[in-house]
Order: C-alpha cells, then sequence, then structure tokens
C-alpha cells in the first residue's frame, strides 16, 4: 500500500516537472486588442458558450481547452468610465467577486499596467456551495481565476482565465503569461 501512495505520488510530480511546454498563438480578439492563447485551446461554440456561462452579452471572445475545463474569456461592458477610475472600478468589481461566491481566497489584488496599459488584478479561488434545497447531491465547485479588467474608450475590458482549483498548479503560470500579453492599441473610439 506504501509503495502504490508512493509511486502515485511520484507520478503525480513527475507530470507536473515533465510537462510539456505551452506554445502559444498571437490572437486578435476585438479591433486593437490581442493576446496569447495556448495553441491547444479553440473558441467554444456560441450553444455551448450560452449553456456555461450565463450572461446577458455575449463575450468578445471565450476560448477552451480540449475537455471544456479551462476557458480565456474578454468581455466587455457600455458602462462609461474614464481612465482615472480605475481605482473605483477596482473596488467595485472586488465587491462584485465577493458577492458572486460564498468564499473567495485572494492570491492578488493589484493595480498593474500591462503593455503600458493599467490594469485592476485579481487572483483568487473561489468556492460555491451547493443549494441546501438541492433535488441531487452537488459537490461544492471550487475554481481558480485570474482576472483583469482595463477601462478603454469609457468602456471597462474583461479578461479572464478560470480552471478547477485542482489544476491551479498545471494552469497558474499559463494564466499570468497569457494576462501579461494583453495588448490593447490605442484606437479612437468607434461612433456607436
Amino acid at each position: 500500500m506504501i509503495i502504490l501512495l508512493l509511486w502515485s505520488a511520484l507520478a503525480s510530480v513527475g507530470s507536473l516537472i515533465f510537462q510539456s511546454p505551452v506554445n502559444y498563438v498571437k490572437t486578435e480578439v476585438g479591433e486593437g486588442i490581442t493576446l496569447k492563447v495556448p495553441e491547444s485551446f479553440a473558441p467554444l461554440p456560441d450553444n455551448l458558450m450560452e449553456q456555461k456561462y450565463l450572461s446577458a452579452r455575449k463575450p468578445i471572445a471565450l476560448y477552451t481547452n480540449e475537455n471544456q475545463q479551462v476557458d480565456v474569456g474578454v468581455s466587455t461592458s457600455n458602462a462609461r468610465w474614464q481612465a482615472n477610475d480605475l481605482p473605483m472600478l477596482q473596488s467595485f468589481y472586488r465587491s462584485n467577486i465577493m458577492a458572486l461566491y460564498d468564499e473567495v481566497a485572494f492570491n492578488k489584488e493589484a493595480l498593474e499596467k500591462v503593455n503600458g496599459k493599467d490594469f485592476a488584478v485579481f487572483e483568487f479561488v473561489s468556492l460555491v456551495r451547493p443549494e441546501e434545497d438541492a433535488l441531487t447531491a452537488q459537490r461544492p465547485i471550487r475554481k481558480y481565476t485570474y482576472i483583469q479588467y482595463t477601462i478603454h474608450n469609457g468602456k471597462s475590458y474583461v479578461f479572464t482565465f478560470n480552471c478547477p482549483a485542482e489544476q491551479q498548479s498545471q494552469w497558474q503560470e499559463v494564466a499570468k503569461t497569457i494576462m501579461e500579453s494583453v495588448k490593447i492599441s490605442d484606437t479612437p473610439p468607434q461612433n456607436e
């Protein structure tokens, strides 16, 4: 039994150490907005997007891995913000994050520059407990999320990476690479 446990532990560590490197593809997700996405990721089809993410507004882009457990998304809001509103936007979104989940453990909360653009950055693990009156027994859902917000041309842009919390060690560096690759060119606002 002990040998089996040791073998299992070594196999897990070995898979992390000898994991193949991730290749990235620079992807334009909107006018003047690019980021690197893992080569193995594909756009999530609209029908799956609607099932997986309930939102009044469709994301600009949403990519997922082969088993659809790991997602990278970009969305926007038409709410009007000024560039100097970023600290207020950070506080607003922190409150929203806290309200969305039963538990949140922040690894990072910061205002950072990414490729010359200011972002409010959050990295956390969240927990959602099942409803007590659910008809079937369900397990709590734990997710690792790396999310960053910026203001561009009066709109807020949201860049999100998430995966099951138990896969955080496998994906955390990938999430960081993706988020550090975000570039937004200074294009004039479009007349809407």
